[in-house]
């Protein structure tokens, strides 16, 4: 999975074009590309002389291949439209008076899933801008634990490649869906990055949307994660997981062990969460694909992927 195109194909194609959503996944392996420390947008570095960039092949917003990147992430591919390829789903609540994401954590440090984690350092909220912070422990990532989908704004994925050449291993992230459509897609490429390292990536569903290029994004339930953790479609104070794979099955097993969640309910309506996903999926395909049904921008569809906006 190589495009030949470059820096200054994403420069004209994605971030002159309004769909960059600061991920940080061409930055994350790359030294041509750099990221405003005010503003959190991508930008040229210098001239690069490669004509099969890592940068424009990383980036989420240049094309997407989705079944590709799921038959290569999951060995399969997705059933259900809006939630992705998952093998549960379960409805959760903490047993102590930490949040279940930061038991997740704290399951995955002790049971030696993750040696770090890739987490959002917010420098403002207004607009809302995160850069990544690197923790070795659950009790250091406690106070960069996300409260919502916005904390997580920026570029994240630059986290894992200044993991990687700190000679960490193991690496975790929580990130937003749209990150982990870029590192899914360094992944799957054909690029040796060393973003193999990344052992655990939890999503968290996003509900907002703060960048111009928010509008254009059709996965709010983090689809290329090992586990998602979801505040929507469950009864506070209870949570919806989705676990996607073997790893964030084991997380769970491990978080139930040590007493830090209990399970509420093992087969949950699934009802609101996928009216929710459903509606913000349908509004922003209508964006990208207008009237017409002619141009996807960077998405490649097929029909069944667009059958629950065209039978409407």
């Amino acid at each position: 999975m190589k495009v030949e195109k470059s820096s200054q194909d994403l420069e004209s194609e994605v971030i002159y074009a309004g769909l960059c959503i600061h991920c940080g996944s061409c930055n994350a392996f790359c030294p041509h590309m750099d990221f405003n420390q005010e503003t959190g947008e991508a930008y040229v570095v210098d001239e690069c002389a490669e004509t099969v960039g890592l940068c424009y092949n990383s980036c989420p917003r240049s094309f997407l291949p989705i079944k590709e990147i799921e038959q290569k992430l999951f060995g399969q591919t997705r059933v259900d439209l809006a939630v992705g390829v998952y093998k549960d789903i379960i409805e959760v609540k903490s047993k102590n008076k930490e949040n279940v994401l930061y038991n997740l954590v704290e399951a995955a440090f002790n049971e030696g899933i993750i040696e770090c984690l890739v987490v959002r350092n917010t420098k403002s909220t207004k607009p809302p801008l995160s850069f990544p912070v690197i923790v070795e422990n659950a009790k250091d990532a406690k106070k960069y634990i996300p409260e919502k989908s916005m904390d997580n704004a920026g570029p994240l994925i630059t986290g894992i490649g200044q993991a990687y050449k700190a000679y960490k291993k193991n690496i975790g992230i929580i990130a937003n869906p749209c990150h982990l459509q870029g590192l899914g897609k360094i992944l799957a490429g054909d690029f040796n990055t060393g973003a193999e390292k990344t052992s655990l990536k939890i999503a968290y569903a996003c509900s907002s949307g703060g960048m111009a290029g928010c509008k254009y994004c059709t996965d709010f339930s983090g689809e290329f994660s090992d586990i998602t953790y979801s505040p929507m479609g469950a009864p506070k104070p209870a949570v919806m997981l989705i676990i996607r794979t073997d790893i964030g099955m084991k997380v769970i097993e491990a978080a139930k062990k040590m007493k830090l969640i209990e399970i509420t309910n093992d087969s949950p309506d699934l009802s609101e969460m996928k009216k929710f996903l459903n509606k913000k999926r349908k509004k922003n395909f209508r964006t990208l694909l207008g009237t017409s049904l002619v141009k996807a921008k960077y998405l490649s569809l097929s029909v069944d992927e667009l059958k629950d906006i065209i039978e409407e």
